[in-house]
């Protein structure tokens, strides 16, 4: 597998170790499955004019982090039966 080099602000660094840590996963698995849901993301793109005009720029803002939390909520669910023994 091709490898590289990223450069992660010591902050931002600091934030994934003590998540990896939460999640018993190593930072590379981490940095690969960020990737990968950004790119899987980007696919599911609410387009431009999907939303009413009326919404504020605000509103909007809120609407896309409760989506998103709520897309996080379902995703870890998922996790959590996967690892439920039957």
């Amino acid at each position: 597998m091709p490898s590289t080099t990223v450069h992660i602000p010591d902050k931002l660094l600091s934030k994934i170790d003590q998540i990896v840590k939460k999640k018993g996963v190593s930072r590379n698995r981490f940095i690969v499955q960020a990737c990968e849901q950004a790119l899987n993301n980007d696919a599911g793109q609410w387009p431009e004019d999907f939303f009413e005009p009326g919404l504020s720029g605000e509103q909007l803002k809120l609407l896309r982090e409760g989506v998103a939390e709520m897309e996080e909520a379902i995703i870890n669910m998922r996790r959590n039966r996967m690892n439920v023994d039957l």
